[in-house]
């Protein structure tokens, strides 16, 4: 009788445990509204990447078909990205603006720079810094620092927010 008592209990759980996954069609399923573009968060810019508009970049050096070029004096190279699509350069004891245009894939063209044409000291780099500008192609930052991507990946220029 004791197995019987058994099997009865353990019949009566198995239809009870039973009947609680059955489901009840007659009862409307609650509907869940559409996925809309709404929905999806935009995306988050990364908080390092800086822009390239509002501050001053220092030039450090650049690297052309594997020759290495850097200023004597930094400070005396530099360029500011203003958010009308101009950019203002000092390249030595030479100052000048030019147009730029940025795209969201972060290529960049930057028009000749028109610059006064004082006469630099011997050395000067300016000529070719001048000239390096005029070949951008995009920008990258790496470590909070400014990469000038060149034409036909004959380089890059590399610059630092100035202080």
């Amino acid at each position: 009788m004791l197995k019987s008592s058994h099997s009865q209990r353990a019949t009566w759980l198995l239809v009870v445990l039973l009947s609680g996954c059955a489901t009840n069609e007659t009862s409307p399923k609650a509907a869940l509204p559409p996925v809309t573009p709404i929905m999806v968060p935009p995306a988050m810019k990364a908080d390092a990447d800086p822009t390239l508009a509002g501050r001053v970049w220092t030039w450090q050096m650049s690297e052309l078909r594997g020759e290495r070029i850097v200023p004597d004096v930094p400070e005396r190279y530099t360029i500011e990205f203003q958010p009308d699509g101009r950019v203002q350069a000092r390249a030595d004891c030479n100052r000048g603006g030019a147009g730029y245009t940025a795209g969201a894939d972060r290529s960049l063209s930057i028009t000749p720079v028109a610059t006064t044409k004082m006469g630099c000291p011997a050395g000067s780099k300016g000529t070719e810094f001048v000239r390096q500008l005029a070949d951008v192609d995009g920008y990258d930052f790496v470590d909070g620092n400014l990469v000038l991507r060149l034409k036909s990946n004959a380089g890059a220029m590399r610059f630092v927010a100035a202080k």
